[in-house]
């Protein structure tokens, strides 16, 4: 069997934490290294952070493209580390510290020698023997083609689950210990349910677990306004990124792996190629504002957005709004995140239209089970009804339609539209 190597695991960040020091200025540091990005050497210490083997790994800031990135030297080291004491060769434990070499016969009755070598002796399993079980699960996930994003999730349950003080390997421990973390909410609870029971069927070993029945929330969906407000205060590719997700309300991933290709222009369109969670491809309008801003980005490399991973884009995306709280004044601003333009955007299909269908289809569901959510949505979050505008000439009318206004009546030779608020 194939065993993980560090470079199979390591985009995967499940064995990393971080820990910033405090209480202390950043220094700037001319270094002898570069920034991987924009290859400056103006740099600042950033903090540190240590692996679950205590090694220490120095943060570096780059003080003319703000990246953030780890000392390669330090990473390497810790890897060679990881690599020492679980994963070298096909054997979890090669280190010599890590073998005990002495071992010890309590006999009680020597006549009943054969008697007592029958008897089975329950092994605790030691910690680094757990973590080695987690590596190797996590491995047999990405030899099955699971989503980056599960094997993540997954890695940061099970890791907490030890933490919590579960043999992986004896489900008992973990329905006693789980019944007794009465701070853990039973959407949380469900999450750490669901990676176990993946590690036990990839163990083989069977076990009936406690059941934990959640109840999804209803998103928050704010006025456009609010939305246009982060908006314009982003950056000028967040602001195109945002734009995307709130004219196609297509998912964070969908839009990061967007590709010039993907860009219609002369039809004014966006192929969402590469759907998640088994969602249907589709095609989806957007305005010439949005072109236009998705054309004035630099053509760096095959995807449109040239944020690093989608987390990094969240990151990014978390400062601005941040940024822009404490400019408006606005603290409602923090309730918004990248799936709000996405419900914001089927909700106000569903309030167009009233047809489950077309909401349906610009999600990409297959079904419909997910879909009747927009219509509760729809009466809860009704933002102050339509904006009318008036038409007398074509020109007029035709770009009304452009900018999304729906054509209602004629009276007295003037044309009226409405759009929603």
């Amino acid at each position: 069997m194939n065993e993980p190597t560090s470079e199979s695991l390591s985009d995967l960040g499940v064995f990393e934490s971080e820990a910033n020091t405090t209480n202390s200025e950043p220094k700037y540091d001319r270094v002898n290294r570069t920034c991987p990005h924009c290859k400056s050497r103006k740099l600042w210490r950033n903090g540190y952070r240590f692996t679950p083997f205590n090694d220490k790994i120095q943060r570096w800031l780059c003080c003319n493209c703000g990246r953030r990135f780890s000392d390669p030297q330090d990473v390497e080291r810790a890897w060679s580390t990881l690599e020492r004491i679980e994963r070298i060769q096909s054997k979890s434990i090669k280190s010599r510290d890590d073998k005990d070499n002495i071992r010890q016969i309590c006999v009680t009755e020597t006549k009943n020698l054969a008697a007592e070598q029958n008897q089975q002796t329950i092994e605790v399993p030691r910690k680094t023997d757990l973590k080695s079980a987690i590596v190797n699960f996590l491995w047999h996930c990405k030899k099955r083609n699971y989503s980056p994003d599960t094997i993540r999730a997954y890695g940061f349950s099970l890791q907490q689950l030890v933490k919590l003080g579960v043999d992986l390997y004896n489900p008992e421990t973990f329905m006693e210990i789980l019944a007794q973390q009465t701070q853990l909410s039973q959407t949380h609870k469900y999450s750490l349910r669901k990676a176990y029971t993946s590690f036990l069927n990839a163990n083989k070993i069977e076990a009936e677990l406690p059941t934990y029945r959640i109840t999804r929330p209803l998103p928050y969906i704010p006025p456009e306004e609010y939305l246009d407000q982060l908006i314009a205060s982003s950056s000028v590719q967040m602001a195109a990124f945002l734009e995307t997700l709130k004219q196609t309300g297509a998912r964070p991933g969908e839009v990061w792996r967007l590709k010039w290709t993907d860009i219609d222009i002369e039809g004014k369109k966006v192929h969402i190629s590469q759907p998640e969670k088994g969602c249907n491809a589709r095609i989806r309008p957007i305005d010439a504002k949005l072109l236009n801003m998705l054309l004035a980005l630099p053509r760096k490399q095959e995807r449109i957005f040239t944020y690093g991973s989608r987390d990094l884009a969240w990151k990014t995306f978390a400062r601005m709004r941040q940024r822009a709280i404490h400019k408006l004044g606005n603290p409602e601003l923090r309730k918004i995140d990248f799936y709000t333009f996405r419900y914001w955007r089927a909700t106000m299909e569903y309030r167009r239209l009233h047809d489950f269908g077309a909401v349906m289809i610009l999600l990409g569901h297959k079904s419909l089970k997910y879909v009747l959510l927009y219509a509760q949505l729809s009466d809860a979050y009704a933002h102050g009804g339509y904006v009318c505008r008036e038409a007398r000439t074509t020109a007029e009318a035709r770009q009304l339609i452009e900018d999304g206004f729906e054509y209602v009546m004629d009276k007295e030779g003037v044309s009226l539209f409405r759009k929603l608020k």
